[in-house]
């Protein structure tokens, strides 16, 4: 019975059915689901496939450094570089024909229920940012560890590159400006759903609210989804869907500009084009362990003869 759930279907559907259990319940009780809290979450999944030390010698290291880009996005708020908020918003609606898209969204779906019931939805998805592509790392790791250590390297690699946009070209949110004076015909939405506590951990560090551009929640879901063609190249289309899901989201919510999800797919594609294209071909730990057929010798096959 073991061996059967612990072939690569059952096992990665049982895990994800998990995982989405536990981040419900998690959100639904007001808990943030940050990577801290996930990696303990997943230790039934390591135990349950059998390879609970691979798990902690894959994913401890990860998920703490990881962390440490999270505490070290904190400094960005600490330097004198004035935060970009006017000219965003001026691209912003210079793309769009002098209309701004948070504002278009909010104004047409934020009405009566259906505008609550939108609301609390993509609070939810909002609130998977970190859920997700740990979610698409668990499935990699399940199935096919070397395409893992290419995800989860690329991810890091696309976080330290959106970290020095962040230090150096701060940059507001949508939200952030309308509390400015600067644009105006929305609302910050978040705040007014669901509650969210955040880990010991996260609850001292230094939020960076000027750090919109690339969007990071734009980018890790699209990474993921490149990541899982190879594996599953039909499935990998539902994380397409939820692509366009938080990019709706983080739109609607008034936390990123469209142009900032432009630069977050962006920045993801070029993340996993630098990976498979240049890494890869030149990194032997990144490289399938493909068997090498020698043809026999004379020799041997005068021996089998």
């Amino acid at each position: 019975m073991l061996r059967r759930v612990r072939r690569p279907g059952p096992l990665v559907v049982i895990s994800l059915a998990y995982l989405v259990a536990v981040a419900g319940i998690l959100i639904w009780r007001g808990i943030s689901v940050s990577p801290d809290y996930l990696l303990f979450l997943l230790i039934p999944v390591a135990v349950l496939s059998g390879r609970f030390f691979g798990f902690l010698r894959d994913w401890v290291p990860f998920v703490v450094i990881f962390l440490g880009w999270e505490a070290m996005r904190g400094i960005a708020v600490e330097t004198d570089f004035t935060p970009h908020v006017a000219d965003l918003a001026r691209i912003e609606t210079t793309l769009f024909a002098g209309h701004l898209p948070t504002a278009a969204l909010q104004q047409a779906l934020n009405v009566g229920m259906l505008g609550r019931v939108l609301s609390y939805a993509a609070t939810v998805v909002y609130f998977c940012h970190f859920v997700f592509p740990l979610a698409v790392g668990m499935v990699l790791w399940l199935v096919d560890r070397v395409q893992f250590v290419r995800f989860t390297m690329a991810l890091m690699a696309m976080a330290l590159v959106a970290f020095v946009f962040f230090l150096l070209l701060p940059t507001a949110p949508p939200w952030y400006a309308e509390q400015q004076g600067v644009i105006g015909g929305f609302e910050k939405i978040i705040g007014t759903t669901l509650p969210s506590a955040v880990s010991p951990y996260y609850h001292d560090l230094n939020p960076n609210p000027v750090a919109a551009f690339p969007s990071l929640h734009a980018a890790f879901p699209f990474l993921g989804f490149l990541a899982m063609r190879r594996v599953y190249p039909h499935a990998a289309w539902i994380a397409f869907a939820w692509c366009v899901l938080v990019w709706f989201s983080v739109v609607f919510l008034g936390e990123h500009y469209v142009v900032d999800v432009i630069a977050g797919v962006a920045l993801a594609a070029g993340a996993w084009w630098v990976m498979i294209k240049l890494a890869v071909p030149r990194i032997g730990v990144l490289q399938e362990r493909a068997l090498i057929e020698v043809p026999p010798t004379p020799e041997a096959e005068r021996a089998v003869a």
